[in-house]
């Protein structure tokens, strides 16, 4: 009789681990390609230094193994999917704009590898980890693509450092041009401070992380990325210092309003010599140009639908008299709503505030009910979409990392319990 080895389990265990860091790795991987951090390469170049076929196997690889991940857990799969209708009917009705598209083509082929494949992973990640697991996950996807950045400059400043144009000089790292690679850096620098502040032992590795992070951002040259930053920064100080209970939600609500109508004022009033002060165009780039030309002359042709997923701006016939408007024809509008409404029209940026708004008040509740950094980050990522969406165009234009956890935060937060529910 042979003997029997007690193994408790443990082979179980232990396979269940290699599991779990196997789909973690995959998410992390998928959400450093939303970012674009594949695509690197110089200036002057096209194409990235990876293949575009290479980049296209990694495209349709992840594709992929998210369908055969969410069908393996169905039942979870449809769960979450069927808890927001708002999301349900935010994507589907952007990827339904091919029937009124201006360029029905184009739409489909964005569609069908852009828009489905970042709603996938999206529900993967709300339907397989908890709002503490996907806080981590962002935390290493920006860590990674915040180092390979910096590696870059450093070891291919051909390619990490804008070498032409307006830019020249600037500090672009893995991503297209420094407007980016700020945006990237900045929301790690936010994400390093809550850990900071919430974490229950001090750790001085994250301490040393805000530093650098805070010190490569000033010197990225991207003023709106560092402006943005000490914004939210102070976002999260607030919430860190106010807990909305009782009366003091009405004072601090009271307080935040004056402050924001104060401060808007003074921006208003004092605009030209603010920006001449530090050294900017008035009309912050031709943001100004471009955005009164889209409002004034582009949006009212197609006001409630608009021209459909990625059919204007890789138009020639319709981003015509940019060139007069603006001086220059610019690749996005430089504003994430005002795109979005060129794409989907007012219906579907009136479905994007529903959503966005349900998902902040209850980020909001979910922020003041538990003291821990992974259960404020909602609330301070869905307000550091809508301030950095106000002078570039970081929703949906391109793949970005900011529509996943958008959607995945959005869905995540529609479970009950939200923050609560298991991972397997």
């Amino acid at each position: 009789m042979e003997a029997q080895n007690p193994s408790f389990g443990l082979d179980k265990i232990s396979s269940q681990n290699r599991l779990d860091f196997a789909e973690k790795a995959f998410t992390v991987f998928s959400l450093l390609f939303f970012m674009g951090v594949f695509g690197f390469g110089p200036d002057d170049s096209e194409t990235g230094v990876i293949p575009s076929s290479i980049i296209t196997l990694i495209r349709y690889s992840t594709y992929a193994v998210t369908l055969l991940l969410l069908a393996f857990r169905i039942n979870n799969t449809l769960k979450t999917a069927l808890s927001n209708k708002w999301v349900l009917c935010l994507v589907f009705f952007i990827s339904i704009s091919f029937l009124w598209s201006q360029d029905p083509s184009t739409t489909v082929n964005v569609v069908w590898k852009e828009l489905i494949p970042m709603f996938l992973l999206s529900l993967y990640m709300a339907s397989r980890f908890t709002i503490e697991q996907q806080f981590s996950l962002a935390i290493q996807a920006l860590l990674i693509a915040f180092f390979f950045s910096i590696l870059l400059a450093v070891a291919m400043p051909s390619i990490g450092i804008h070498q032409t144009g307006a830019y020249a000089g600037s500090l672009r790292g893995a991503f297209g041009d420094k407007n980016r690679f700020g945006a990237t850096a900045a929301t790690l620098l936010v994400t390093l401070f809550m850990l900071t502040n919430y974490a229950e032992k001090k750790q001085r590795w994250t301490f040393a992380l805000l530093i650098f992070c805070f010190a490569i951002l000033m010197i990225s040259s991207s003023l709106t990325a560092l402006v943005l930053s000490v914004v939210s920064l102070l976002l999260v100080s607030l919430y860190q210092k106010f807990r909305w209970i009782g009366k003091k939600s009405v004072l601090l609500v009271n307080l935040s309003t004056l402050f924001s109508i104060s401060f808007f004022y003074v921006i208003v009033s004092s605009w030209i010599e603010i920006l001449t002060f530090f050294g900017r165009d008035p009309t912050l780039s031709a943001r100004t140009l471009i955005w009164n030309y889209v409002i004034t002359t582009k949006i009212p042709p197609h006001p409630y639908l608009g021209y459909g997923k990625g059919a204007f701006w890789s138009s020639e016939r319709l981003i015509s008299g940019f060139e007069y408007a603006a001086f220059h024809i610019p690749a996005h509008s430089h504003n994430g709503f005002l795109d979005l409404i060129l794409e989907a029209g007012l219906i579907g940026f009136a479905l994007f505030l529903i959503t966005w708004f349900i998902a902040y008040i209850r980020a909001i509740r979910l922020a003041y009910n538990f003291k821990k950094a992974s259960y404020l980050w909602p609330a301070i990522f869905l307000s550091m979409m809508i301030l950095f969406n106000l002078f570039e165009s970081y929703l949906i234009l391109f793949p970005n990392i900011n529509w996943v956890l958008f959607i995945a935060i959005a869905l995540s937060l529609s479970q009950k319990p939200f923050c609560l529910r298991a991972s397997n």
